[in-house]
């Protein structure tokens, strides 16, 4: 799921990342979709699916490091805020209303700017070819991950990049 907006400069990214990997994909188990914010209907469709790959931007850190998170379920006592959804709620809301959440993972790209452009920054843009292998990686190994020494999520047999 590439997430982002496409006139906010870097966060961009994840649109970018999820349409070329829908160019290269010829899987027709794996679906890709792109939004540009979180929504509570998807979370029927989440619900389905075994992995779900977040693709997003992120602030802070150095512009165009790539990062690989676990994302669990939030805590769904308190109820779901649903104007501001995070991953995290999204995955609790498709817990609570159909019965289950996917494993999923986030792959992040720290970004330089979120000001309004149609371009990425060129520390974002050298960084979509290392994201686009990781997106490959991360479906090939089907969910199977490992946590490396840097709090960081890595698919088993994962090159370091």
């Amino acid at each position: 799921m590439g997430l982002g907006h496409p006139y906010r400069g870097d966060d961009n990214i994840g649109i970018c990342a999820a349409e070329e990997f829908e160019s290269w994909n010829q899987d027709p188990a794996v679906e890709v979709i792109v939004a540009q914010e979180l929504l509570p209907e998807l979370a029927e469709v989440i619900s389905q699916v075994d992995l779900l790959v977040f693709v997003d931007a992120k602030a802070g850190g150095v512009p165009g490091s790539v990062g690989v998170s676990e994302v669990t379920p939030a805590d769904s006592r308190g109820g779901a805020f649903l104007h501001t959804l995070t991953m995290e709620s999204l995955l609790s809301i498709a817990h609570t209303l159909f019965g289950r959440a996917p494993m999923a993972i986030l792959i992040s790209v720290a970004s330089e700017s979120f000001d309004f452009a149609s371009h990425l920054s060129p520390e974002v843009e050298a960084a979509l070819p290392i994201l686009i292998a990781r997106l490959k990686e991360a479906v090939r190994s089907s969910g199977r991950f490992e946590r490396n020494g840097q709090n960081d999520f890595v698919a088993k047999g994962w090159s370091r990049l």
